[in-house]
């Protein structure tokens, strides 16, 4: 049997926290959420999240990642689902998905029989899917003004480095509007960027984004000689950025979830488990954290076939029992559980994983409430 999963710290050690423990201390307020080791007078925060990178594969191939692994820092939680449009969206805002309510890569509408892709903002595929930002507006489907939208009018700088290919994204338009953007790709060209933003007199804040190790990852397993390469590399970047950064300048180096490595028998196919779709309208989330949205009546039916499916490898709860036991934050809003699956799975061993539709089965995996997944850190840098 498996221990009960240990939710998020939310409030007292989440992402969440990152950009407004930056603020604050840009700010020279005498108390801080998180606390990280800002120098004194630092001017300038750069907050980088490396994709993918969890705080136990860090430890793990500190060798490779000298720069990071000898830096000050905390080891902070991503949210849940462990997955990037909810950790980005709960980074940019300032609170957990419970209350921004982008609670997965999936989410299902109530009206619709294929989900809402959030980090492409498609209809049912990431790749081949219709653009969805017209139906569902991203800017009134996540109602939290981000904190580059709504800091006061103090002289403080926000900017956001992306990728050109993101800029009025649905995510982040979501989840990032407000502030400067600088377009920028590639793991050098991010931090160049990021230096720039931050030169000048000006107090200001920077977020920014490189996803390559994710990909890597995703595609050849955390750990491997692919994924070990790109580690070194994106180590040695940063080492480089550090030592021309200027001393009253800090980057912060973290995540938006870790990653295990699924083996190939460890990928169920729910469409070869007919037991496992009936009464069900729409399977939604994440292969390691899925949302079951059932039809009227069958969510009982729905819990316990997937109870007896996944004994011993998955947590499985119904929408009532993840919110009480605060996986999705100590509040959630009305509108906001309504997105959550009747039935909620939560992968509680590394080696399995839920694809339905042609979700590609890749060896790299995020999305439940292991230490591996929601164990980030948050590294401070100075030069």
């Amino acid at each position: 049997m498996l221990t009960p999963p240990t939710p998020p710290r939310y409030g007292t050690a989440d992402v969440s926290l990152l950009l407004p423990d930056a603020v604050a201390a840009l700010r020279r307020a005498p108390e801080r959420p998180l606390g990280l080791p800002f120098p004194p007078g630092v001017r300038a925060v750069i907050v980088l999240i490396v994709d993918g990178l969890g705080r136990q594969l860090l430890d793990d191939h500190a060798e490779l990642a000298p720069t990071l692994a000898a830096a000050p820092g905390l080891t902070i939680d991503a949210p849940f689902p462990t997955t990037t449009s909810t950790s980005v969206t709960s980074i940019g805002t300032g609170v957990p998905p419970g209350r921004h309510g982008l609670i997965g890569t999936a989410v299902a509408l109530p009206d619709a029989d294929r989900p809402l892709i959030t980090l492409s903002w498609t209809w049912g595929s990431m790749d081949s899917g219709a653009d969805a930002r017209d139906e569902v507006v991203p800017e009134a489907y996540q109602a939290v003004p981000p904190l580059f939208e709504r800091r006061p009018d103090d002289g403080l700088r926000g900017v956001t480095v992306l990728r050109p290919e993101f800029v009025g994204s649905g995510l982040t338009r979501a989840a990032l509007r407000g502030g400067e953007v600088v377009t920028a790709a590639g793991r050098q060209a991010t931090l160049a960027a990021a230096l720039d933003a931050a030169a000048g007199s000006t107090p200001t804040m920077v977020w920014a984004h490189h996803g390559d190790l994710d990909t890597v990852g995703h595609a050849d397993g955390p750990g491997s000689g692919a994924w070990c390469q790109e580690l070194t590399a994106t180590d040695a970047t940063i080492a480089a950025a550090v030592a021309r950064m200027p001393s009253d300048v800090a980057l912060v180096v973290t995540a938006d979830h870790g990653m295990v490595t699924v083996p190939p028998e460890g990928f169920v196919e729910v469409a070869d488990h007919p037991d496992l779709l009936a009464g069900v309208r729409v399977v939604a989330g994440d292969p390691r954290a899925l949302h079951l949205h059932t039809r009227p009546g069958a969510a009982a039916d729905v819990l316990a076939a997937w109870r007896a499916h996944a004994d011993g490898r998955a947590h499985v709860r119904t929408r009532e029992e993840a919110i009480v036991a605060g996986w999705f934050g100590p509040e959630v809003a009305d509108h906001v559980a309504s997105r959550i699956g009747d039935v909620v799975v939560s992968a509680g061993r590394p080696d399995v994983a839920w694809v339905h539709r042609g979700v590609p089965r890749m060896p790299g995996q995020h999305g439940a409430l292991t230490p591996e997944e929601v164990r980030v850190p948050a590294i401070v840098l100075t030069s």
